[in-house]
């Protein structure tokens, strides 16, 4: 029991440090290392691709940090088809606060739709401008626009259908808006899986209640569905309900029997 406490505490503890650290290691790279960046890449998309390439490392040093700290442990299967893919919706579910660090750091080149308040916030405002990321609060026809332009250059879009964190056990519902971009771009979706046992950072937890054992994270990469397979002779209406239900059959099947 001592030994489970003092494990807890120091959990507790790196985890602090890991916020302080992400969110201080943001404000200082978007003051520094982002400009230069910019002054050396006079060419905005490829100064977007070049910063989104140096985030993607950022977050493999900040979750290596995490391990190193023992604050978590990572198991991730089939990498490899993930580095294959290009221009592709990537889809999962959102357990945690940390999943979209994981698919950040797993695939090469990503492209997010991202909270329109984070272009504002003290810490990571610079980071989101300067990586060119979407903004939630577009005009549908200019949101769906930026996303079919980053997948023709080869980005992939990661996209959580759940809209927010889900809280543990509910079931899954996920929104259209990821069917309507699949559906209209003609892009196929890759689709993750993220497990978290014992679950942590979830939408209900504060940052210092950390479990009674270190959390175990695993990332799987499932399926990747055809767009044109799912609406073959159906009318966008339902094609995009079809793309939902698959998603959340798909979802709940490969959760529920890990």
């Amino acid at each position: 029991m001592l030994i489970e406490r003092i494990g807890k505490t120091w959990r507790a503890l790196a985890t602090g440090f890991s916020f302080a650290v992400f969110f201080g290691g943001g404000a200082l790279a978007a003051l520094t290392l982002f400009p230069l960046l910019g002054l050396l890449t006079p060419d905005p998309e490829k100064r977007h691709r070049r910063t989104r390439q140096v985030i993607r490392r950022l977050f493999q040093c900040y979750l290596g940090m995490l391990k190193l700290l023992r604050v978590l442990e990572i198991d991730v299967s089939g990498t490899d088809a993930l580095k294959r893919i290009e221009g592709h919706v990537v889809v999962a579910n959102h357990p945690t606060l940390l999943d979209v660090v994981l698919l950040m750091a797993l695939i090469p080149q990503v492209q997010c739709i991202v909270k329109h308040q984070l272009w504002n916030n003290r810490y990571l405002g610079g980071v989101v401008r300067h990586a060119g990321y979407i903004r939630n609060d577009l005009e549908p026809d200019a949101l769906l626009s930026a996303c079919q332009s980053a997948m023709r250059e080869g980005a992939n879009l990661i996209i959580f259908p759940q809209g927010t964190r889900s809280l543990p056990g509910e079931p899954f519902h996920f929104h259209r808006g990821v069917a309507n971009i699949a559906l209209l771009s003609g892009a196929d979706i890759q689709t993750v899986a993220i497990r978290c046992t014992p679950l942590y950072l979830t939408k209900s937890d504060k940052w210092w209640r950390v479990p009674s054992r270190r959390p175990h994270f695993s990332v799987t990469v499932g399926d990747i569905l055809s767009i044109r397979k799912i609406s073959e002779g159906l009318s966008r209406p339902l094609a995009a309900r079809a793309v939902v239900k698959r998603l959340e059959t798909y979802y709940t099947g490969i959760l529920s029997s890990g």
